[in-house]
């Protein structure tokens, strides 16, 4: 019996001392096994902070780009703004001088009928140089300005270049071509102009004559041969570009009304 006691005994301890030695096993395999899993938590900790660190970066510069981008977008609609308010205030004033300058056309109109209706009387007692051409320009000033399609001042302009042909007209002579009533038949002749205050012509059949002003209107006289003959030696020197020299002409001069 005591045998028996002491073989349990002795397979106890055995068991015990090999539990043991299992538990040590089994606790120091769990401390390896937790501090591996420890690094392994430690590493993706860092490793997350990391990623997260270079995230918040970013983040921080994108918000630091659209915030600058905010800022220039705002100050580009504040100089939009300003140049919608400068160009307003441009187009204000632009329409306060076109009314003014319609106003001030408006007021000139009357005088523009006046200039028109002097120098058409003008040209009533004007040398008969082209007459229906020179007419026909005042006429296409004032149909214009009938039709709104000159202003009152684009009209004075037009008006005083007109004046400005009449005085160069006036300080020049030359040899053209245009018709002249004579025996009550119109016909193209050669014309000398003396200025504005002369006017000879020369026919195709070789007669020769001057414009000849009796009260208001003005008529065309023939001369006879021999008193056409010094006519005959203008033309020719003008036909020569002759411009200087001696040369016998006929008076051909209106009279002056007293």
């Amino acid at each position: 019996m005591k045998a028996t006691n002491h073989r349990l005994i002795a397979a106890a301890t055995c068991t015990a001392l090999g539990v043991g030695l299992a538990a040590k096993s089994y606790a120091e395999d769990s401390v390896e096994t937790l501090a591996k899993q420890l690094v392994e938590l430690r590493s993706t900790v860092e490793q997350t902070h990391e990623e997260l660190e270079s995230e918040r970066k970013q983040h921080y510069a994108r918000m630091t780009s659209l915030t600058q981008r905010r800022a220039e977008l705002e100050a580009d609609v504040q100089r939009r703004e300003l140049e919608l308010k400068k160009l307003q205030q441009a187009i204000s004033a632009s329409d306060r001088e076109r009314n003014k300058a319609r106003a001030d056309a408006d007021a000139l109109r009357p005088l523009v009928g006046e200039v028109i209706k002097s120098l058409g009387a003008h040209l009533d007692g004007a040398l008969p140089f082209k007459l229906e051409d020179r007419r026909a320009g005042l006429t296409e000033i004032q149909t214009k300005l009938d039709k709104g399609e000159l202003s009152a001042p684009r009209a004075l302009n037009q008006l005083w270049t007109f004046v400005e042909d009449e005085l160069r007209l006036a300080r020049e002579n030359g040899l053209f071509q245009q018709t002249i009533a004579r025996d009550g038949k119109e016909e193209l002749a050669d014309v000398i102009r003396i200025g504005m205050v002369m006017l000879f012509f020369r026919t195709s059949d070789g007669a020769y004559g001057y414009a000849n002003k009796t009260g208001d209107a003005w008529s065309y006289t023939t001369l006879d041969p021999a008193a056409a003959k010094p006519l005959g030696d203008l033309f020719d020197a003008f036909q020569k570009q002759v411009r200087t020299g001696y040369f016998v002409i006929p008076n051909a001069l209106p009279e002056v009304k007293q």
